[in-house]
């Protein structure tokens, strides 16, 4: 399928920006959304060179300011959306404020739901065919000891965009689930509060796991788990009695940070 614009949120770092980039260089044009007015203007300036790059500044935790990019998804007209944009938060889950989880739930979950659906609405409206990406996680899959929320919120995002998937694929209109594993982003560093900074060992690039999502876009695959590794930890995992299950996982993030250091 050929698409005449993809909107991807969450564009101005990470994964969200070499998806920009790979989907410029398949002459794809772009709206492309964050909070970051600057970035957003740069990533124009570079990429603009090979397709049309038109910006939206949001910032996907304030319900008016995802009202204002809704309203304007008919305008732009895309028929590709990528929902990018999403954090986490390490710790226990006392350790937040209640305000700050909410916000997470808002970017990683309400966000998604709302763009999803008004995107799917007007390519019903409109009878186009098209594709919606939802970025999950492997952490989807299971209860999460110190990363509560973050599993949960996207729990929601796996389930949501798999089964609205079998709802809409009749009428060409699909719902991918892409879920990555640890990708070398500025992830950690904002989930930790500044207290993980380096590189995971044996971590994605960015730019693989842009190129991986391309993929999954071009082969129509409803649900990609990255890499053998995490689909057979899922695979063992939904056998594996909850005590240990959890357990493994508690012991997997404390790798990345320290559970019981204060907030």
């Amino acid at each position: 399928m050929r698409y005449s614009r993809a909107l991807v949120t969450g564009a101005s770092s990470g994964i969200g920006r070499a998806l920009c980039e790979l989907l410029a260089e398949e002459g794809i044009p772009l709206l492309i959304t964050a909070r970051d007015r600057e970035r957003l203007k740069e990533i124009q300036s570079d990429l603009g060179k090979k397709v049309d790059v038109q910006i939206f500044v949001a910032d996907l935790s304030v319900g008016t300011s995802r009202a204002s990019l809704l309203a304007s998804i008919s305008g732009y007209a895309p028929d590709l959306i990528i929902n990018n944009a999403g954090f986490g938060l390490y710790g226990p889950a006392l350790s937040h404020s209640t305000a700050d989880l909410s916000t997470m739930l808002d970017v990683n979950a309400k966000a998604v739901l709302e763009i999803t659906l008004e995107s799917a609405k007007w390519l019903t409206s409109t009878k186009r065919k098209g594709t919606i990406v939802n970025i999950s996680s492997a952490a989807s899959f299971f209860p999460f000891p110190y990363f509560s929320v973050y599993a949960a919120s996207k729990s929601f995002v796996t389930i949501f965009s798999e089964s609205l998937d079998r709802e809409l694929a009749p009428s060409g209109i699909r719902v991918l689930t892409a879920c990555p594993g640890m990708v070398n982003t500025s992830f950690r560093a904002r989930a930790s509060k500044g207290l993980f900074t380096g590189k995971i060992a044996f971590g994605f690039s960015q730019e693989l796991a842009a190129r991986k999502i391309y993929e999954q876009i071009k082969t129509g695959k409803s649900l990609s788990i990255f890499t053998r590794k995490y689909k057979l930890a899922v695979l063992i995992g939904r056998f594996l009695p909850h005590r240990i299950r959890e357990k493994i996982l508690a012991r997997s993030l404390s790798k990345r940070f320290p559970i019981n250091s204060k907030m």
